[in-house]
């Protein structure tokens, strides 16, 4: 049906799928209005691309996951964002403690390679579970976990104040 262009079916997973697609576009993004044309984007791709969409039994969220990612990915190449003060702290409670722990974490995440940002904020930003994370980065769950050992790692120099970028 969705490679036929039917509206219900491309309706159905707009509404089923983009509150995913957004907190991970958020997570990576950190602008509200970045995240939301990004998710678009996706979808305009996912609309072009669905000819050469072939089922392989993994989800239909695990291609639109890939081809956010990829937006995404090429929105952070083209300007990292800058973060400063609330900025980066859209939507979040203002209050200075919450505001110098969130600032410090995103400076632990940054400091990550791109998989290992991806496995942080789908695992613990987005709740998934590894299983799920595994499918959607397309590696085994063994992987997955290694990833997130060496990122949790990473992040805890950072925050502990030994590992500077």
């Amino acid at each position: 049906m969705a490679k036929a262009g039917d509206a219900a079916t491309w309706a159905a997973w707009f509404d089923a799928y983009y509150p995913y697609l957004y907190r991970y576009a958020y997570y990576r993004l950190r602008r509200r209005q970045e995240a939301e044309d990004a998710v678009a984007d996706a979808f305009l791709e996912a609309f072009k691309g669905i000819g050469r969409f072939e089922y392989t039994g993994r989800p239909v969220l695990a291609w639109l996951y890939r081809i956010t990612h990829n937006v995404v990915a090429d929105r952070l190449a083209k300007v990292r964002p800058q973060h400063e003060g609330a900025a980066v702290l859209e939507g979040r409670d203002p209050g200075p403690e919450a505001g110098l722990d969130s600032i410090d974490l995103v400076r632990a995440l940054d400091s990550l390679t791109e998989e290992q940002q991806q496995v942080i904020v789908l695992r613990f930003l987005l709740g998934m579970p590894a299983n799920e994370v595994a499918d959607f980065m397309g590696k085994r769950a063994a992987a997955v976990f290694s990833l997130q050992a060496r990122a949790l790692a990473a992040m805890r120099r950072v925050l502990d104040g030994k590992g500077r970028t």
